[in-house]
């Protein structure tokens, strides 16, 4: 199961950092997290319309014809049966659990529109031509489209080729389809096909327009919303679990960092598993290192969510970007610091089983820089704990980081965190991690396989004999030659040569950010941007099925 780092940044205060630029397409994502589940809903009504009413419309056909007009009832029954199978594959697709991706939503909702319009088309060809009543019937397929909301950039280009199906299948038609022959120079005739596409182009106008004003409508109402006691400022982060919004709490008359479930993966009730786990698992902890978890609840709509401290600051692989690998006095403060706060985990019988750079977050508290949470435990798993939240067969966690017990499918344990934080303090000291392949699979073949690259080869800096010593025993491939947890980590590299050497600056007062005072829906979308932090195929989460060790 994919799962994301959680992002719990603010910007425009002291340390906070801007990575990667946001745009319209930012506020955009952030609507269709859950208006995606809206669309699919709002969609159902009128597909089941048009797959148990559409079909009676073949009455009006026998209709048409016994009352003189030109056709065949077979052929135009025929054609009515035409859009049938898209409906009801759309239907089948549109109520599946767990829910299809947009793109393919989308695919389908135009397909119907198209299979619609081609049907319609066919028919005109066959009772009239340029002349035929039946192409004021794309009218109202062309409207259904509203039912959809869409910002008019997505929307105008496949409503242009829904409105030009009629005019270039009646042009096509005058060509090669005896009834229809010698219209286009008939004035009459030319002038009724004028009318019925200066129609259909004026309602998919309209429709563009109104698509994109309810589309608009529904995206200010949801900036606007509040989430239980809080309310949405603007979302700083994603990942594969959910989303991260400012929020501020009007009790408290605080800003914090609010997670919101996404539901929007194949396993809805073991993603709600693991969302409560890792609610229970954070807040149970309580070390100055851990992030803190203030509540937590479900709205009335059913989502879940919790609220956290909101951190100003970059993450330790954010840190190594941009300043390059560290010297070994800050990587060893660093990851000291991480290691306390597993060793509190490690001692309940929780595995993070996600240590990584990303989860490392370098804040500064207490007027101290360089101080150090650790984020995300939503894929921790208590040792003792016999409960299986992920796949069969599937591995959880980052290919960078991952412990070789893991990769083979063996339980993880506290040496597997310890593994992991001894990668981060080699990507701390060389600015790379311990193995690098050309995907995944070769990154997680490395770790079972290829001995670790001393750090002091690899890193500018003077990397002490006794730090390397404590990379190289983390990195250990079998998990009794590690550092059996956080703690005994935490007391190795606090007897190191360099143990206490790096002074981090005083940081300098924080500013609390001023209560919201009834801010407009401009504000909210454009004084506060988003921030969707960027990652490589290596450095995110994976999951990968890898066969268990016989024996």
């Amino acid at each position: 199961m994919e799962h994301a780092p959680t992002v719990v940044t603010s910007r425009g205060t002291h340390g906070s950092t801007s990575t990667g630029g946001s745009s319209t397409g930012d506020v955009h994502g952030a609507v269709t997290t859950w208006e995606h589940l809206g669309n699919l809903r709002r969609a159902k009504a009128p597909l089941l319309f048009g797959l148990f009413v559409w079909p009676l419309f073949a009455l009006m056909d026998v209709a048409f014809i016994a009352t003189g007009g030109d056709g065949d009832v077979a052929t135009l029954v025929a054609l009515r049966a035409l859009p049938l199978p898209w409906f009801a594959i759309t239907t089948m697709r549109v109520s599946r659990r767990p829910p299809i991706t947009r793109r393919e939503f989308y695919f389908l909702v135009y397909g119907a529109i198209y299979v619609m319009m081609g049907a319609i088309t066919l028919q005109s060809a066959m009772t009239g031509g340029f002349r035929s009543l039946y192409a004021e019937a794309g009218l109202a397929v062309l409207a259904a489209t509203t039912v959809v909301p869409r910002p008019w950039r997505e929307h105008a280009a496949p409503m242009s080729g829904a409105a030009l199906v009629y005019p270039i299948g009646m042009l096509v038609g005058e060509m090669f389809f005896p009834r229809m022959q010698g219209q286009i120079a008939d004035p009459q005739a030319v002038n009724s096909l004028g009318v019925h596409v200066v129609m259909l182009w004026t309602t998919a106008l309209i429709v563009v327009i109104a698509s994109h004003r309810l589309w608009s409508l529904r995206k200010e109402v949801y900036e606007a919303r509040s989430i239980g006691k809080y309310e949405l400022r603007r979302r700083i982060g994603k990942g594969g679990m959910g989303e991260v919004w400012a929020a501020w709490h009007r009790g408290l008359e605080r800003e914090v960092a609010l997670k919101i479930l996404k539901m929007v993966e194949e396993d809805e009730e073991g993603a709600m598993l693991r969302f409560e786990r890792e609610v229970r698992l954070s807040s149970g902890l309580t070390h100055p290192h851990t992030v803190r978890v203030f509540d937590y609840g479900t709205t009335e709509d059913g989502l879940l969510y919790y609220a956290m401290e909101l951190l100003s600051g970059v993450s330790l692989a954010e840190l190594v970007k941009r300043d390059g690998a560290l010297p070994a006095p800050r990587a060893v403060h660093l990851v000291t610091q991480a290691a306390r706060a597993l060793a509190e985990a490690h001692d309940r019988g929780i595995v993070h089983r996600d240590v990584k750079p990303e989860n490392l977050f370098v804040t500064a508290a207490g007027g101290e820089n360089d101080f150090v949470k650790v984020l995300d435990f939503g894929i921790a798993r208590i040792e003792a704990d016999g409960g299986q939240l992920t796949r069969t067969g599937a591995v959880a966690g980052t290919p960078s980081t991952m412990s070789p017990e893991v990769i083979t499918g063996d339980r993880a344990t506290s040496a597997s965190d310890v593994y992991g934080l001894g990668a981060v303090l080699y990507y701390a000291l060389t600015g790379r991690p311990p193995f690098v392949g050309e995907v995944a699979a070769s990154t997680l073949i490395a770790h079972l396989h290829e001995p670790v690259v001393p750090p002091s080869t690899r890193s500018p800096h003077e990397v002490p004999g006794d730090v390397e010593t404590i990379v190289l025993r983390c990195l250990e491939k079998k998990p009794s030659d590690r550092f059996p947890d956080g703690r005994a980590l935490a007391e190795a590299l606090a007897k190191c040569s360099v143990a206490g050497v790096w002074v981090p600056a005083p940081a300098p007062p924080s500013i609390a950010p001023p209560p919201p005072s009834s801010p407009s829906i401009a504000q909210l979308a454009t004084t506060q941007d988003a921030l969707d932090l960027p990652s490589s195929v290596n450095e995110q989460p994976t999951s990968i099925a890898v066969p268990r060790r016989s024996g």
